[in-house]
Order: structure tokens, then sequence, then C-alpha cells
């Protein structure tokens, strides 16, 4: 009996070796070519979406493909704050939390293409390399539950209502003055 507790403590020691020293890289693994995604933590409700002219407030960590070392984007821990569709933003993250709920938390294997491409990112990321993100989002602001974008739209409408109104006003009035001018000069002859 003995021996084969010996046997099982030889056993887990070995294997939490192996846990402990394995590397948490992709050696041996090709790039990936298109964006790849898959979601780590989903949200419990999922009232707002990541729309285009959404501002999101989004927490990252990425590292380079191959690299173990992760940055992230928690400068002076405030999240970081991007107009989707309107500022700069890497073209692989913008297009991989598209679609994404307040509180759910994906990875993304974004392309050395849709990433920093063959420019890099000096001192983190090498040129032409992939990049791992692992992306949460904290906060969606749609322009579309924004009261005042609604009055924007209401009040636009009526003004093209009432211009257009004005315009049809005056065209019948003129063609009006145009009819009696013409019965004018019919009688007159």
């Amino acid at each position: 009996m003995t021996l084969k507790v010996f046997y099982k403590i030889v056993a887990v020691f070995l294997l939490t070796t192996i846990f402990v020293f394995a590397k948490n890289t992709e050696e041996g693994l090709e790039q990936p070519t298109k964006l790849l995604g898959g979601i780590i933590r989903q949200s419990e409700s999922c009232k707002q979406k990541v729309i285009n002219n959404a501002r999101v407030k989004l927490h990252y960590r990425a590292r380079a493909w191959g690299n173990e070392e992760f940055f992230e984007n928690t400068y002076l821990d405030k999240p970081m704050e991007y107009k989707i569709g309107r500022d700069k933003i890497m073209k692989g993250l913008e297009q991989g939390i598209d679609g994404m709920c307040v509180g759910e938390v994906r990875r993304l294997l974004v392309p050395a293409d849709l990433a920093y491409g063959s420019t890099g990112l000096p001192n983190i990321v090498p040129p032409n390399t992939a990049v791992i993100y692992e992306v949460e989002v904290l906060e969606v602001d749609s322009p579309y539950r924004n009261p005042w974008f609604w009055a924007g739209i209401a009040f636009m409408f009526f003004g093209w209502r009432f211009s257009n109104r004005l315009t049809k006003m005056r065209s019948k009035s003129s063609s009006a003055e145009f009819l009696e001018k013409k019965a004018l000069e019919a009688k007159s002859q």
C-alpha cells in the first residue's frame, strides 16, 4: 500500500511541476490569418450591445503572439473609451467587440494585418505579429438610447415638414398667380 501511495505522490508532483513550468506561448503554431474569438464569460443580461456609433468603455489585456508578457490599458485606473466607427481603434479590436454585451469577456486572436501590421508596437509587439486580447466591455452608451438624439431627429423632421409645406404653398401661389394672369389676358382679348 505504501508503494501505491508513493507512486500517487510522485505522479501528482510531476503533473504539478509540468503545469507550473509549462509556458503560455504558441511555439510551433501558426499565427492566425483571420480574426478569431471566443466568449470567456457571458453577460448576465444583454440589455446593451456594442453597435456602430456607440461610445464604449472597455478594459483589455493583450499580449503579442508567442510572448508571455501582458500589457493592459488601465492607464491611471481608467478604462479605455472609444466611439465605434469614429475614433482611431485597431481594426481587429473594433471588429472583435462588435455585438458584445456589457459585462461580457471575450478572447480575440487578432491577425497582424488587423493589429499593428508591419510597424508593430515598439518594445511590445514585434512587426507582423498577431495579438491576443482579453476584452471586457464595461459600458455601452448607444446614441439611440439618448433622448437628445430623438429630440434632434424630431426637430429635423418638423423643420423639414414646415419647409416642405412652405415651399408647396409658394409654388401653389405662384401657379395660381400665373393662371389668374392668363385668365385676365384671355378676357381682355
